[in-house]
Order: C-alpha cells, then structure tokens, then sequence
C-alpha cells in the first residue's frame, strides 16, 4: 500500500510540471533554474507559466506553476543564463508562446490603486529569428496587458490584449523599433464572437488600435521598460522616459493582468529574450 501511493505521490509531482508535450529538464546542469535567483522570486511566486510545446500546432499552450511554486521548471526555452544571471525565453515557431502570468487581475479605474510591471530585457538578434520568415507580420511580443474579463471567472473575456510591446521587424519602412501597441476601445472585433463587428469602423485596425514607436531598438544592450496601470490611465517609460500616456476609461469595466516573456508572430525561427530585471508591484495610494 506504502508502495503504491509512493508510485501515486511520484506520478503527480512530476505531472505538476511535465507533460508528454513541454517536458522540463536540465540533465547537463549548464541552466540555471529561475526558481534558484532571488531576484526573480518575487515576480515567480505571484505567476504562472504559459509555454506551448514548440513541436506543436499554432497557438498550442499549457499551463505549469499554477501555485507560483516553480521548483523543477527550467528547460532550454526557460532557463537562467549562468553567466550574466538573465531569466531567459525563447520560443520557436508561428504564434507560440513562453510567457510569465501574473496571477493578480487587477482593476484599471481603481484611482488610489496602481499596478506595475518593471523589466530590463534585451531581444537576442531577432533579425536572424526572421530571416527565414514568410509571415506578413514579422514581430516579437515580449510585454503584455492582458484583460480577463468582467470577473475573475473570465465572464465576458474580450480577446485582445489592452497593450503588447513588440519588436518589429518593418512597420511601413520603420525598422526594428519597439512598438507599444495600445487596443482603442473594449468592443470584440476577432473569432466567433466578434463575428457581428468586424467590418464596423471601430473594429478597423487604425481605429481599434494605437501604435506607439518606442524608438530603435539597441539590441547590443538592455531596455528598461515600466508599465503603470491605474486611475484609467496606462503610461508606458522607456529608460526612464514617460512615452505613453494613454486614457483606458473604456476599460474600466475588465480586469487585467500583466504577461512577460516571447510571443511569436513570425514563421520558422526562434525567439529570445533576456530579461535582466522583472518585477511586479502593486501600491496603494492614499
């Protein structure tokens, strides 16, 4: 009996963080597991991961350290660089993932309450990532934020995201810059759901979204990116630099939630992204 729940104890502790899809292992010892860096705990404990098996069919993902407990997860897509200590996602393939959730979904009318996503991150040559790329959009998401819905249950779970910070390979002649691009208003334009309102005006792209150049990316160094999210507003700094400043009060009514990784939307590559410092606040103002 002893015998058979020890067999049932060792089948769920690694079903917790293995599949026969995404499996996590390290078996040379050459990467460092992000649970092991005090200078991720904090942002590890109150997240989740989302990684798609890279093998797998576009948009494929599965869900581990639902409890923020992220002892054993570390694989060649997530990992710590021994040497210079970044916390490191890579993804290959067409609109597949490695991303950190933050549990937290936070309200964004809220004016005594701000939520904040710090990062310092470096994009690995994602010219080389695209170079063998067919795709129509050759970009790189690698900050998010996302909206739940109405309530934590996801009632009403608008399938966009409020923002996405990306590289882009060529935005009409403007050339590897970091773009943040900002959803204009909370109406469902793609998938089933938004089947009635795609052809409206306000479901057309200029409309339904604003896009911020954040400026050329220096991909010999980091960029430090802060995201607050509060009072109805979402300000974006670059390296210390307010950028965006952008009124969300047709948001008010969802819950968000801040994501952090790669996001590919590009064919036959890999994506990298190292992050060097990423960490989630949320204060209370009086």
């Amino acid at each position: 009996m002893k015998k058979q729940l020890l067999a049932v104890s060792t089948l769920l502790a690694i079903s917790s963080f293995a599949s026969a899809k995404v499996q996590f292992s390290d078996e040379n010892g050459t990467l460092g597991a992000p649970v092991n860096y005090s200078q991720y705990q904090s942002v590890l404990k109150a997240s989740e991961l989302q990684i798609s098996d890279a093998e797998g069919k576009k948009g494929n993902k599965e869900y581990f350290a639902l409890d923020g407990d992220f002892t054993g997860i570390v694989n060649p897509y997530f990992f710590v660089d021994k040497s210079s200590e970044a916390l490191v996602f890579k993804m290959k393939n067409d609109h597949l993932r490695n991303e950190l959730r933050v549990h937290k979904n936070f309200r964004t009318d809220l004016p005594n309450k701000f939520y904040k996503l710090s990062s310092e991150v470096q994009l690995v040559d994602p010219e080389a990532s695209m170079k063998n790329s067919t795709g129509a959009a050759n970009e790189i998401t690698f900050l998010q934020v996302h909206n739940k819905g109405l309530d934590n249950e996801g009632t009403h779970n608008v399938p966009h995201p409020l923002l996405r910070v990306v590289w882009k390979q060529d935005a009409n002649g403007v050339k590897g810059h970091y773009w943040a691009i900002v959803k204009n208003n909370a109406i469902i334009c793609k998938g089933k759901f938004g089947e009635k309102n795609k052809d409206k005006p306000f479901c057309h792209k200029d409309n339904a979204y604003t896009q911020y150049d954040l400026g050329k990316a220096p991909l010999d160094k980091t960029t430090a990116f802060d995201i607050t999210v509060g009072n109805k507003m979402m300000q974006i700094d670059v390296n210390g630099k307010t950028m965006v400043n952008h009124d969300i009060d047709y948001w008010r009514h969802l819950l968000s939630y801040f994501k952090a990784g790669v996001y590919n939307q590009f064919k036959d590559g890999m994506s990298e992204a190292h992050f060097y410092k990423l960490d989630y606040t949320a204060t209370e103002s009086k």
